[in-house]
């Protein structure tokens, strides 16, 4: 609380609970009988996102361009608005929100991070229980993309090279990704479909340098892109933008 006012994700809002006149209308919603309300309660205004979700679709020219991560809500809530304004393909980072999302009728799912171990097989299970929904993965070393392919052996996944652009959390080195490539050609399990960059490192709070570093980023995805499609004819979609970087990525 600042001066009488509580501060909200960088908003200065009216406070409610110490008014002495009527207060100025609030950003997005009004909350209806306060006193009602169990507490703590997490509160969701569908005006106010549903309008950030339009102010995205803008920036991106267009719903088929956008692959939203439902970690940053996790509601089926909030998924069926992005589906109503025309979202079709999202991104995960656990099983469970991949089921949440093909439970939506999500028809493209992402689960944007590489699978060892027993999430293959859940992962194949889950597929076979939501036909309806695509399902792909990241893979990023040739012991991962082996344990895919040894799993989906009989349907064979889509996969997208996970690249490590800054982030150093998952992703193979940019300078390895073709050989990468040309590994799961031979692997009978997997598909490679696209590149995939995670850029949560880059956190600038002045523009010009978050446009630097994001440009930067993305010339490291270019250049496999370009390195691939040079040596076997195709060209490999991106997937790629954090939050702060969406913007100028879009």
């Amino acid at each position: 609380m600042e001066n009488g006012k509580w501060r909200m994700k960088g908003r200065i809002l009216p406070a409610y609970c110490h008014r002495t006149s009527k207060p100025s209308p609030m950003p997005w919603f009004h909350l209806h009988a306060p006193d009602t309300v169990p507490s703590p309660a997490l509160l969701v205004s569908p005006e106010g996102v549903r309008a950030n979700i339009q102010r995205a679709v803008a920036l991106a020219g267009g719903p088929d361009r956008l692959r939203p991560h439902v970690k940053t809500h996790k509601m089926r809530a909030v998924t069926d608005l992005l589906l109503a304004e025309g979202i079709q393909r999202f991104k995960c980072a656990t099983l469970a929100e991949a089921h949440l999302l093909a439970e939506a009728g999500a028809p493209d799912v992402l689960l944007a991070y590489p699978l060892v171990g027993p999430n293959a097989p859940r992962l194949r299970d889950l597929r076979g229980a939501f036909p309806q929904t695509h399902f792909s993965a990241l893979t990023d070393s040739a012991a991962a993309a082996r344990h895919l392919s040894n799993v989906f052996a009989d349907a064979p996944l889509d996969v997208y090279l996970d690249l490590n652009v800054g982030m150093y959390r998952t992703g193979i080195a940019p300078a390895d990704a073709p050989a990468l490539f040309r590994f799961c050609q031979t692997l009978p399990g997997v598909r490679v479909v696209g590149l995939h960059a995670y850029d949560g490192h880059i956190r600038d709070t002045d523009v010009a340098d978050r446009t630097r570093s994001a440009d930067a980023s993305f010339a490291l995805a270019l250049t496999v892109q370009r390195n691939i499609e040079a040596a076997k004819g195709r060209r490999l979609p991106i997937v790629m933008g954090g939050t702060p970087p969406f913007a100028i990525h879009a």
